[in-house]
């Protein structure tokens, strides 16, 4: 259980029940990784946005991605619990 009270708001990655969400947290990292690589191929000269975009590409599927399904299996989950 967690020590979260009605009168205090959600942290940045916890849910609506001020549990921590390590999806989150993974998507957050995902998606400025993806952000820092894609400034790197304006600032750095060594580093080709050719090379860089398939990489850039996979990292925002995945931050995507990996929120859509958490919230399919959430969704999933809830309607399974209120049957």
């Amino acid at each position: 259980m967690s020590n979260f009270h009605k009168n205090q708001f959600s942290g940045f990655f916890e849910d609506s029940n001020g549990n921590k969400s390590s999806t989150r947290l993974k998507t957050f990292l995902a998606a400025i990784t993806a952000f820092i690589i894609a400034l790197a191929t304006v600032f750095i000269s060594g580093v080709s946005l050719v090379e860089s975009l398939p990489v850039i590409i996979a990292l925002l599927a995945f931050s995507a991605g990996e929120k859509s399904f958490q919230y399919f299996i959430d969704s999933k989950f809830k309607l399974n619990n209120h049957e």
